[in-house]
């Protein structure tokens, strides 16, 4: 499965033929050509400086496809959580029902969630005997009804005294595809008698695309609950955000409840997850480079650029197409608790989906980076700059020629560390 596959159509680009010039204007050009050897060599020098960050990614990390023995090795270390679970499969049921959140998913995401049993049992195992092949009609997820709602269930799990001796509660979030990495950039606009600064924001393919995509939050109590009464559980302490290959921990009076419900916003795309709306700079320094030097390459239009998470309505916003069906302007509703929730809590009771120990996706080639979608300013030279930066193996930790896909919340890291949550 490559990303050729999908249908989006590519930037149109115009031919025109060259006519004979006369031998003035080809010696007038030849003059030229120096300041073209200067940008080449002041770029080459930049890009020689930028160091390239040793974690820098936005694509699947090494911690969501844990190997079976590093998995084996942190179940036996978390061992007394399971060991200190004294709570029945109604009880877990309530609590996870109780504080299920509520996600925002942007308009013009292609790319919506789905149920992961319905696509396990939907999907094909490759030859590898090891990856899940999902149906191309399940690429884009669940449809969103006329409402505006979109309806998946989702993954959870109890920890009912993990560190601190609080009780814990993990919601999993499951995407058939993540879509192409959302950017910034800052240009000026205006007449020369009054000048400002906007941004605009886009996506970029095949940077970040990958098939199949679990996220998820944390959500720390106050304290351990013992289960007698779902009217006496702790209040929301904290919660930690899955935003690519860290997660963030917000204080509850940070974030919007709906009762006990937190909200969550989801950056277009990528699905990383955000206590409040807006675009979200992304800390990866991996585009410095190309921020220091677009200025100079695209004579001062563009000022800054920045990899990015959208989950702001209000910016413009280029892609390469829209999703399908009908056009929402606001946030696509999710309730992760009205159809349920899949309690991967006890061991004993998973099912063979749960047992999967394989990619939740066929791997796909990062590598072929396109022009950013029609309309984004400077895109020319942009596409340039990082194509060259591509060559030069700055991006080899941001693009891969086979990415594979995720494997799920049991082969993740943070299934077993809660996202190290503060003390």
């Amino acid at each position: 499965m490559t990303l050729r596959r999908h249908k989006a159509p590519l930037p149109a680009t115009t031919r025109t033929s060259s006519p004979m010039r006369h031998p003035s204007l080809r010696s007038r050009r030849r003059n030229r050509t120096c300041p073209t050897y200067l940008l080449l060599v002041l770029l080459t020098y930049l890009l020689i400086l930028t160091p390239t960050p040793a974690n820098a990614r936005v694509g699947v990390s090494e911690d969501e496809r844990l190997p079976d023995s590093e998995v084996h090795r942190l179940e036996v270390a978390t061992l007394e959580y399971t060991l200190n679970l004294n709570l029945s499969a109604s009880a877990r049921d309530a609590i996870l029902q109780k504080y299920a959140p509520l996600l925002h998913l942007h308009p013009r995401d292609r790319w919506r969630p789905a149920d992961p049993l319905k696509i396990y049992e939907l999907s094909t195992i490759a030859d590898d005997n090891r990856t899940l092949v999902v149906p191309e009609e399940w690429w884009h997820g669940n449809k969103v009804e006329p409402t505006g709602n979109v309806t998946a269930k989702v993954v959870g799990q109890v920890v009912q005294r993990g560190p601190g001796g609080k009780t814990y509660l993990q919601y999993w979030f499951f995407y058939p595809v993540n879509g192409c990495q959302g950017f910034r950039i800052s240009i000026w606009s205006g007449l020369k008698s009054f000048v400002q600064e906007r941004a605009e924001n886009f996506e970029w393919c095949a940077m970040a695309y990958h098939n199949g995509d679990w996220e998820h939050i944390t959500i720390q109590l106050e304290d351990s609950w013992s289960g007698y009464s779902i009217d006496d559980t702790p209040p929301v302490r904290a919660i930690a955000f899955s935003q690519h290959a860290k997660s963030e921990w917000r204080w509850a009076h940070d974030i919007k409840f709906t009762d006990t419900h937190p909200h969550v916003y989801a950056a277009l795309h990528s699905h990383a997850n955000y206590a409040t709306e807006g675009t979200h700079k992304n800390i990866d320094d991996t585009f410095g480079f190309v921020s220091r030097i677009s200025p100079l390459l695209t004579l001062g239009a563009v000022s800054w650029i920045q990899i990015a998470d959208v989950a702001d309505l209000t910016t413009d916003l280029y892609l390469y197409e829209e999703p399908r069906g009908r056009r929402f302007q606001r946030f696509v509703q999710w309730d992760t608790g009205a159809d349920g929730i899949y309690d991967w809590t006890d061991k004993s009771d998973w099912r063979d989906w749960a047992r999967f120990s394989g990619y939740w996706g066929d791997e796909i080639d990062q590598t072929t980076i396109r022009q950013p979608p029609i309309g984004v300013t400077a895109g020319t030279q942009l596409h340039a700059t990082t194509t060259g930066a591509q060559y030069m193996g700055i991006l080899n930790k941001f693009v891969k020629k086979h990415e594979k896909g995720p494997k799920g919340p049991r082969q993740h890291r943070t299934w077993y560390t809660l996202d190290s949550p503060p003390a």
